[in-house]
Parts: structure tokens; C-alpha cells; sequence
């Protein structure tokens, strides 16, 4: 063995004996996948389950690492598509417009307010948005047009399927806070214990009984009008 082969050999001798010296492993990470319900009211069903967001956040309250995204909401047939987006906080979302007529995308929410404009099919214009919240978006021509884009601080999120069912993938063990979000109903937050398995079959009921429908202003605080060809 040359000098060189026995000092390459050293700190693997050195980390065998103190079990320390070398990099440890990462924390062990599982799936944590669960179903969400919604209470309606008696003789009512469920068609939107599919805008139900699921996040994970630390229970103990500390921060997170996460990257940023731009992922598009699109205008088509006078809806948003999707009508729901999930995003970290410094993401962006681009709205596209597939119509052939114009369409005016803003917000008024407070700490996501934006106002993009009157633009024509073919261009895409994006807002970003910094902070943590549930932003409802409208177009100010069109006044049942809405969507939500939520930004939650956490890379542990997913949306519902159609069915309720969702899955988290890559979770590392450790306490949180599992919240469940829907535009008609109050959030639901349940503490959880994540093994390094993973964890499975968790449920949450969302209630959305009391939830009325609320016609909501354009742009400048005002009632919609019924003038003008792109309106309904």
C-alpha cells in the first residue's frame, strides 16, 4: 500500500471508529395520504372536490424549505382553468387568454392585489404572489368568472381528486399540522405524527352548510354591468 492509499483509507477508519466524521443519511421520508369529505346541505351534492387543497406545515412552527413555480391559470369559455392553483410564496401564475375576445384578470385581496390589465386571445400576462393566504381572482369584464390561487409555505401540498383521495409524497417524519381548504367551507386543521413509514388513511370533514354564494364587485369596488359585447 503507497502513503497516498493509506491516507485516502484515514477518515474512513477515523468515521468507523467515532461514527460521526462522515455525512449522515437524510431524515427518513413516507407518503402521507389521507380522504376529505364535505358536509353538504340535506338533499345537496358534491361536484367540486376537486378544488379541495391539502397542505402539511411543522407543528413546532418552523420554517421550510421551498422552491418557487409558474404555473399558468388559464381563460377558456369565459372559466378559469384550473379554477384552483396551489403555489409557494414567490411563485407566479400566468393567465393566458384562449379566448377570442379580451379579458381583464385582477385581484383586490389584500397582500396579493393586482390588476393586469385588458389583453386579447393569445397573451399571457403573470402576477407574483409573495405571501401566504387564499387570493380569490376575477376578470373584470366577466363577472362570473373566479378562481382562487393559494399560497401556502410549505413544498408539502397537494390538491383532492374527485373522490376525495390525496397523497403527499416525500414527507419526512416529524409533527404537523395537516390543513384541509375549500373556498366553501371554514379550513380544517388536525395535528399528526408522521412515522418514517409514511402515514395513511387519515380523514378530514370540511363543512360547507353555511356557505352562500355572494356576487362580488369589479375592480373598482362597483357592481358589474350588464353593457358591451365580452360581458354575459
Amino acid at each position: 500500500m503507497t502513503h497516498r492509499q493509506r491516507n485516502r483509507q484515514w477518515p474512513l477508519v477515523v468515521a468507523a471508529l467515532l461514527g460521526c466524521a462522515l455525512p449522515m443519511p437524510t431524515s427518513a421520508q413516507g407518503a402521507v395520504s389521507g380522504r376529505v369529505s364535505i358536509v353538504e346541505r340535506p338533499g345537496a351534492s358534491t361536484k367540486d372536490m376537486g378544488n379541495t387543497v391539502i397542505y402539511l406545515l411543522p407543528a413546532d412552527g418552523r420554517s421550510l424549505r421551498y422552491g418557487t413555480t409558474k404555473v399558468p391559470i388559464a381563460m377558456t369559455g369565459k372559466e378559469f382553468t384550473p379554477h384552483v392553483r396551489v403555489i409557494t410564496p414567490g411563485s407566479a401564475v400566468e393567465y393566458p387568454n384562449q379566448d377570442p375576445f379580451s379579458h381583464n384578470i385582477f385581484s383586490t385581496a389584500a397582500g396579493a392585489a393586482f390588476d393586469l390589465g385588458t389583453y386579447p386571445n393569445g397573451v399571457s400576462r403573470a402576477a407574483t404572489f409573495r405571501k401566504p393566504g387564499a387570493f380569490p381572482i376575477y376578470c373584470n369584464i366577466h363577472s362570473r368568472m373566479s378562481a382562487f390561487v393559494v399560497v401556502v409555505p410549505t413544498p408539502y401540498h397537494t390538491l383532492a381528486g374527485n373522490d376525495g383521495r390525496w397523497s403527499i409524497p416525500g414527507v419526512p417524519a416529524g409533527a404537523y399540522e395537516l390543513h384541509a381548504w375549500h373556498e366553501r367551507a371554514s379550513e380544517v386543521v388536525a395535528k399528526i405524527d408522521v412515522p418514517a413509514s409514511g402515514l395513511t388513511d387519515l380523514s378530514s370533514a370540511l363543512d360547507a352548510r353555511g356557505f352562500v354564494v355572494a356576487a362580488h364587485k369589479n375592480k373598482f369596488g362597483k357592481e358589474y354591468t350588464s353593457t358591451g359585447k365580452d360581458r354575459y
